[in-house]
């Protein structure tokens, strides 16, 4: 309890701490971009003289050229200090830059307000209205402050220089009352702009300040998330290096049932590592000239290669002497041999499940029907054409391909040429027409593995053959 109360302590703290870091960041960056925009205001703003200096010229403006080339120096010292001053990257001038640049642009409306012919009156709340920027309550207050002060300087002074202006006289008043009259006006006027830059600047900070609160949850809410999806990430990761682990460890397994298989017969070992690469080339041929293509998935047939490995386990049960025997079976032994479609079926509903199920399947469908033709006269149902599944029409083609052109006890092999010719006769019979094509398109590739298989496997295979003649022929002078 103590913990948790501490732990919810501490992300408070750091919560706020961000959150004064991500304030203070945020509206130190604006007084710097609002600086250089009040830069290129103050540098714009020497064009007015430059304007009333050619209008003088050519006697359009009654100004003094003396005092409008004051003006202009004036104005263009103010801007060149001012551009100094916001090209330092430091708290303290950005501060000294932020007043200089308002009260730059005080003394410039004063000085142009000045002139005998210019009457200034909304130009003076245009630094109140520009400090507004800032986002600063206190900052904007302060410059109304000096904005007001300078006014009733202003008028104070004009007052007193300009009163011989016929106006006054007119209306028969005196300086000191145009003075106090004008003020009342203006008064009333800087208590409105108070009002209203002040309003605006508390508006603007709380808005600005809460879109900064939300953002901050919002980082602070897409951290957590980050750190959670790699926390799930990498739990999945573990869990698919655990799944491929046990994957490559059910498929060993299963290479290592059909190598004991293999023990029990001189030539099932072979024979399914041999269909397991025919099936693999049948099913890539098949899917690259269009057949099959939704079915023949990458997955698939990776689930079909390995089924290929336990089509034959139901010759565990058919005794040794009739599986190596080197002659042609009796019609009992053949009917032995016919049982080991479904033998297979029933070992293979033990297996526990592999790829939610989908890999027993493909297994027990390949054990149990590769015997079936495509004309319907095959084992041990008689299923015809497209009732024989798809995985176990291509296992029949391997399966016979292979017992074609490998050597057995009682035959020869035939050669990949006469093997072909096999396949060009059963077409649309024993095999799928276009399993059959799929078989004789791939001659040349077919004839480079058998030599491949023949050379690796023909002293091993020898001796064992052999081993097996010898014992038939000794079973036989015995009985």
């Amino acid at each position: 309890m103590v913990y948790e109360i501490l732990f919810i302590i501490y992300n408070n703290m750091e919560r706020e701490i961000n959150m004064a870091t991500n304030h203070d960041y945020f509206f130190n960056k604006n007084i710097a971009n609002i600086n250089k925009s009040i830069s290129k205001i103050l540098f714009a703003l020497i064009t007015v003289p430059v304007i009333l200096l050619i209008g003088s010229l050519v006697n359009f403006f009654p100004y003094k050229i003396s005092y409008i080339i004051f003006l202009l120096i004036f104005q263009i010292l103010d801007a060149l200090i001012h551009l100094y001053l916001t090209k330092k990257e430091n708290t303290i001038f950005l501060t000294i830059s932020k007043y200089f640049g308002m009260i730059s642009i005080t003394a410039f409306i004063y000085l142009l307000g000045s002139a005998k012919l210019v009457n200034l009156t909304i130009s003076f709340a245009i630094a109140p209205f520009l400090s507004c920027l800032y986002y600063d309550k206190k900052f904007s207050q302060q410059i109304i402050l000096i904005q007001y002060i300078s006014t009733l300087i202003f008028h104070y002074v004009k007052s007193l220089t300009y009163f011989e202006n016929i106006t006054f006289v007119q209306h028969q008043i005196s300086s000191l009352q145009w003075f106090i009259a004008t003020m009342i006006g203006l008064t009333i006027e800087f208590v409105f702009l108070y009002i209203i830059c002040t309003f605006m600047n508390k508006r603007t900070h709380e808005t600005l300040t809460h879109i900064m609160e939300i953002n901050t949850e919002k980082e602070e809410a897409i951290q957590l998330l980050r750190e959670k999806n790699n926390l799930v990430n990498e739990q999945n990761k573990k869990i698919e290096d655990q799944n491929i682990n046990m994957h490559q460890t059910q498929f060993k397994i299963i290479e290592f049932v059909s190598q004991c298989l293999g023990s029990h017969d001189l030539f099932t070992g072979q024979h399914v590592i041999h269909t397991k690469k025919y099936v693999e080339i049948i099913c890539h041929k098949l899917r690259d000239d269009g057949f099959y293509t939704e079915e023949l998935t990458d997955s698939n047939i990776d689930l079909f290669v390995t089924s290929a490995f336990l089509h034959d386990i139901g010759k565990i049960h058919i005794p040794e002497g009739v599986l190596n025997k080197p002659g042609k079976f009796t019609d009992e032994e053949f009917a032995l041999m016919k049982c080991h479609p479904e033998e297979g079926k029933k070992l293979l509903e033990f297996l526990p499940k592999i790829d939610d199920g989908k890999f027993n399947e493909i297994a027990q469908q390949m054990a149990y029907c590769h015997h079936e033709k495509w004309d319907g006269t095959g084992y041990p149902q008689k299923l015809k054409e497209y009732d024989i599944p798809l995985c176990a029409r291509i296992m029949a083609a391997a399966d016979v391909l292979d017992a074609l052109i490998s050597k057995r006890l009682y035959k020869d092999p035939m050669t990949v040429s006469q093997a072909i010719d096999v396949f060009k006769k059963s077409s649309g019979s024993h095999f799928e027409p276009i399993i059959a094509r799929a078989v004789i398109n791939l001659e040349k590739e077919i004839e480079a593995i058998d030599l491949e298989f023949k050379t690796k496997e023909s002293l091993s295979q020898q001796e064992e053959f052999n081993w097996w003649l010898n014992y038939h022929e000794k079973l036989n002078s015995n009985s």
